[in-house]
């Protein structure tokens, strides 16, 4: 685990340091958040708050990875599969950013919660994770990269591997983004399942999957100093969609997808709760939560926002610790 703490702090140590000069740089572009028309009634208090702090999660990532590599590297003891992967993951993550950057500056300069439209995004998102699979495929191995594993147990999904890919990863970026409505909630929960993925790493003894989930989960601890309750700032799409991103990367990367599925299932649930509630208002006009994703209908039935998003941390622990379990048992 020496390089998924190492990758940590050095990610922790970015964001810390450029926390509040970037602060004061959002205050003075007036990156100021806007807040959803339904949204609950106490969230009004949140409009004006800081956006767009994505951008310190993304860097203290990326320079929690290049760091990393570079005093690996010094020492001579990378032991990368594949020599490209890390500038793939960094150029593939900032991408996301971009994307997600994109949508907040125009939400900041229309002053009302309305960026980019669904069909834009998600065409976007899904560029960009098809460049990433392009990759995949050029240095992939058949029955290696296209296969899913369990202990011994393998599933080789053939070219079938790549389309499913890119809709692993742009699903997970959406969830993650959606998963964002509290303060503390995505950048909590993204934390806890980085550190289940680096745990899982350390079992396999594959480094790329600690330095990468190490410096994501410094990034989301740093990120936390200035994001849990009240927030200071909020990362904006620019940080969710990259998150998402950042975290279906590594585990397409480092080949765990299967427990990655288990780690990542909040954020799942998220998703699902926002596809029930539009199938079930669009089909019999009713609906099955007070509001979706599933984190707001437990603020309207009178759950204090700091307690919903303990709820939803420590359901993050248990995923995570299903999963490492599961790891455990098949390594």
């Amino acid at each position: 685990m020496l390089w998924f703490w190492m990758a940590f702090a050095i990610a922790l140590a970015v964001v810390l340091v450029m926390g509040e000069p970037a602060l004061r740089v959002l205050v003075a572009i007036k990156a100021r958040q806007a807040i959803r028309e339904d949204a609950p009634e106490r969230h009004r208090s949140k409009a004006g708050t800081p956006t767009m702090g994505g951008v310190l999660i993304v860097t203290g990532l990326v320079m929690g990875v290049l760091l990393t590599l570079g005093i690996q590297a010094a020492l001579a003891q990378q032991t990368l599969t594949r020599v490209w992967d890390p500038a793939v993951f960094c150029t593939t993550v900032l991408a996301f950013a971009g994307i997600g950057l994109l949508d907040d500056y125009l939400i900041i300069r229309r002053g009302k919660n309305l960026g980019l439209k669904a069909r834009q995004k998600l065409l976007m998102q899904f560029a960009v994770a098809t460049a990433f699979v392009a990759y995949l495929y050029l240095g992939g191995e058949r029955g290696v990269t296209t296969a899913l594993q369990l202990g011994d147990w393998r599933l080789d999904l053939g070219a079938w591997y790549y389309p499913l890919a890119a809709v692993f990863i742009v699903a997970l970026s959406n969830a993650v983004n959606l998963s964002d409505g509290l303060d503390g909630l995505a950048a909590g929960l993204s934390l806890i399942a980085a550190s289940a993925l680096g745990s899982i790493g350390s079992l396999r003894e594959t480094s790329w999957l600690l330095q990468g989930a190490g410096a994501l989960g410094g990034a989301c601890a740093g990120f936390l100093q200035y994001n849990r309750y009240p927030a200071r700032v909020f990362m904006g799409d620019t940080g969710s969609l990259a998150l998402g991103a950042a975290l279906a990367l590594l585990a397409i990367l480092a080949k765990v997808e299967l427990v990655a599925m288990v780690v990542l299932l909040v954020f799942w649930i998220e998703m699902l709760s926002v596809v029930l509630q539009v199938i079930s208002f669009q089909t019999t006009g009713r609906r099955i939560f007070r509001m979706s994703p599933l984190h707001h209908h437990f603020e309207l039935i009178g759950m204090h926002e700091t307690r919903v998003v303990t709820m939803f941390w420590i359901a993050g622990l248990l995923c995570g610790g299903a999963g490492y379990l599961m790891a455990w048992l098949n390594r």
